[in-house]
């Protein structure tokens, strides 16, 4: 009778053992990627039309798969998704992973407070699509990818030309600024208009378009106006006479999100080694 007690208590460990779900994102080998799509798809072929709310189809199609077949966790698999989707979708190979869960990323982005209740995602995970949910999708790709440390150069060159012309910066001070500091070469003699005012050479304004990808800001309402408007930032520099300020709630939730992002890439297997890293926006500096 004891032997049958404990043969029975080693067969319910090994079964636990081999159900067990791993506390970590699954790793993006082609066999790991084609054994999910496999298993997605026959989750899908059992799942009758409209079944379900969104969440729950969520945990059939995308959940059940990843942790019942594969033994990795579906939340640290969203998780590691939305930190690194830039250097995912770049990949051809890791690409056909992000075609694959973005409809279940996307939904359980939508419905972050619903899935969190349903057990699908953890705290961690809905405070950062919390945060996420604030820009565009093109946007947090930006902020993943390394972007938002090289916009900070430039939001400190904002920071101290609004410093010096008392709370707000005009363009033309900030290419002026941007010449004595050394941020971009003076390729050409500053041009003297028929007024008398010193406006930086074209390529001075190009040069920090280019520098700090400033085009691909538009949208997030990152600058405004002296009128509270939103200003592209693929235009900002255009009138040299414009004024503007850095819109700081956008800048609170870009630094919270990269921060976010970094802790979340320390937590990768190795360290979150080949992964990019980055310096926050001192807050200091806009000060």
């Amino acid at each position: 009778m004891q032997y049958r007690m404990l043969a029975a208590i080693v067969l319910i460990l090994c079964v636990a053992a081999c159900t067990s779900v791993k506390d970590e994102p699954l790793p993006l080998s082609r066999e790991n990627i084609e054994k999910y799509a496999a298993a997605v798809g026959k989750s899908s072929r059992k799942l009758e039309p409209d079944a379900g709310s969104v969440i729950e189809r969520v945990d059939v199609l995308y959940r059940s798969p990843l942790e019942n077949h594969l033994g990795y966790s579906f939340d640290r698999t969203l998780r590691h998704y939305f930190v690194n989707r830039a250097g995912i979708t770049a990949d051809p190979e890791s690409r056909v992973f992000a075609d694959l869960i973005t409809p279940g990323a996307q939904a359980v982005l939508m419905n972050a407070d619903e899935a969190l209740r349903a057990g699908l995602i953890s705290t961690r995970t809905r405070d950062l699509l919390s945060v996420l949910s604030k820009f565009r999708c093109d946007h947090a790709l930006l902020l993943s990818g390394g972007e938002w440390e090289r916009m900070a150069g430039f939001l400190t060159l904002v920071a101290d030309c609004s410093k010096l012309e008392g709370g707000a910066c005009s363009a033309g001070t900030l290419m002026e600024m941007a010449l004595q500091q050394g941020i971009t070469p003076l390729e050409e003699p500053l041009d003297e208009s028929s007024t008398g005012s010193r406006e930086p050479a074209i390529d001075v304004r190009e040069a920090l378009y280019r520098k700090f990808n400033l085009a691909r800001w538009d949208g997030t309402g990152l600058f405004i106006g002296s009128d509270a408007e939103e200003i592209d930032a693929s235009s900002l520099l255009d009138d040299p006479d414009r004024r503007f300020t850095v819109n700081e709630r956008v800048v609170y939730f870009a630094d919270q999100y990269s921060k976010m992002v970094r802790e979340e890439q320390g937590l990768a297997p190795g360290g979150g080694r080949g992964l990019q890293q980055g310096k926050s926006v001192a807050a200091g500096n806009r000060s």
